[in-house]
């Protein structure tokens, strides 16, 4: 089950009667006698909302002792050794439950499969009870999708989503499921035709308006993302979620000043969120506070403890900032440490671009350029001019404009499309300028004028203040000649 559902339940006013007659004995020092189900859910409640673990053992502890055989609260005690990293005494609990069969001891299975890198198995263990099970079949397949969801197995999640809709198309948890597990595989226009099924039902559902602004970031429309947390927001002002994907939208837009007046707030509200801190330092490090943007990667790392889902990205903005500092020999011992945490080619070779832009900022770019051809050679055809580009850029942007020159001439020289071309132009235009080659930057912005404006802009805007790209040659020349060019 998600934990939304659990935590919608500890509002429940019948819960919080148990809860209540529960703490009430306890202050007291008087017996008491509860069902398994009430104490699990008691212990339950005390680790997940507020995340005290002492008074969450009492009561699981109490649960064991009035009712030694229940499945529930075993299942319990199984999973906070399994969260601890203790397999097993996790595995031990869960042989010994007399009800194999119990849904929920599958599913702690299931997890425990999962945790051993026994994916495959995890699935087969999954669909072996769905083929034996007679009852509440739709719970079982929402359940099991979200075990895989919960290790970001989105794939096999989408199976049990998929089986679902095949049984129950028009169940709201159907569409939920299927939001949800699309957003994660990235499938975002997928996710949003069930987010809008979602908001038809319930237009007072903060979760499904923050998932339509996910969807939407994920597709770069931030203003209609941003109009979804408007809608989110006003129905609770102060939801985590919202603030916290506003607070990323405005980063993305360049907002980076109030971007980091809301993570500091998104801080003193949960301490131990390692992804605030994370955003926080590339909000500082864009402000070019870099001890401060340095403070808040260690504390985000130390938070994460090598555990988060964000790991690699966290190793990789400590890499940057220490390479910003000059540490160049620690940022490469970051880089190793966030190609560690990841395994396909593809990662290799954004890792050895990593390295490259290390070694090129710290004023090496024969180094750099080692990597570079090293991964170079490694790559098929199809592959190579996304790399050059991006080498191009790499280069551009430490100011070894030579080098760029260089990548962005061959790219030139090998395309044929009009778009990419003037892309380049744009960017051989300033590689020109920065050398002083004033007639070659002339000839390269007339050539992206028409296809490459976006691109002009973002290069020459300081140069030519409120002035509209398709001009700057003509200013240019003005500058280099001291009239304008005749039409």
């Amino acid at each position: 089950m998600r934990i939304d559902d659990d935590l919608k339940y500890f509002e429940d006013p019948a819960f919080r009667e148990i809860l209540s007659e529960y703490e009430t004995a306890r202050e007291a020092g008087t017996p008491i006698y509860m069902d398994a189900d009430s104490l699990t859910d008691i212990a339950e409640y005390y680790s997940l909302v507020l995340h005290d673990e002492e008074h969450s053992s009492e009561a699981i502890a109490l649960a064991l002792q009035l009712h030694p055989d229940a499945v529930d609260p075993q299942i319990f005690k199984a999973r906070q050794f399994m969260m601890q990293g203790d397999l097993d005494m996790a595995r031990k609990i869960c042989e010994v439950i007399d009800e194999q069969y119990h849904r929920e001891v599958i599913f702690l299975r299931a997890e425990l499969l999962i945790r051993q890198d026994k994916i495959k198995d995890a699935v087969d263990l999954l669909s072996d009870a769905l083929e034996v099970i007679q009852e509440d079949k739709d719970y079982f397949l929402y359940d099991s999708a979200y075990i895989l969801v919960d290790y970001r197995q989105f794939e096999l999640a989408m199976f049990f989503a998929e089986s679902l809709e095949q049984m129950a198309p028009d169940w709201y948890k159907t569409w939920q499921l299927k939001a949800d597990v699309s957003l994660g595989m990235e499938l975002f226009k997928m996710a949003l035709s069930y987010i809008e099924k979602m908001l038809d039902v319930d237009p007072f559902s903060t979760e499904s308006w923050n998932w339509r602004a996910e969807a939407y970031c994920g597709q770069t429309d931030y203003e209609e993302a941003m109009n979804s947390l408007e809608y989110s927001l006003a129905i609770d002002a102060d939801n985590e979620r919202a603030c916290q994907l506003k607070a990323w939208i405005l980063m993305q837009q360049g907002n980076y000043k109030e971007a980091h007046q809301m993570y500091l707030h998104e801080i003193e509200r949960s301490q131990d969120n390692e992804q605030n801190f994370l955003y926080d330092s590339y909000c500082l490090l864009e402000m070019d506070q870099l001890d401060a943007s340095l403070a808040a990667i260690e504390k985000s790392e130390e938070i994460a403890d090598g555990l988060s889902t964000d790991q690699a990205a966290i190793y990789e903005q400590h890499a940057q900032i220490l390479s910003k500092l000059g540490r160049v020999e620690d940022a490469l011992d970051y880089v190793n440490k966030a190609e560690w945490e990841t395994v396909s080619e593809t990662d290799a070779t954004e890792y050895n671009l990593m390295r490259a832009r290390v070694l090129a900022e710290s004023h090496r770019p024969e180094d750099a350029m080692m990597y570079i051809e090293k991964t170079d050679a490694s790559l098929e055809p199809e592959q190579k001019q996304d790399f050059y580009f991006r080498t191009a850029q790499l280069f551009f942007y430490t100011e070894y404009y030579v080098i760029a020159q260089k990548f962005l001439e061959e790219l030139l020289a090998c395309s044929d499309d009009a778009v990419d071309q003037a892309e380049y132009h744009a960017f051989l235009a300033y590689c020109a300028m920065a050398q002083h080659d004033d007639e070659q930057a002339m000839t390269h912005l007339l050539a992206a004028r028409e296809n490459g404006q976006e691109r002009l802009r973002e290069l020459f805007a300081d140069e030519f203040p409120n002035v509209q790209p398709a001009e700057y040659y003509d200013y240019y020349y003005y500058r280099v000649h001291h009239e304008w060019p005749q039409s």
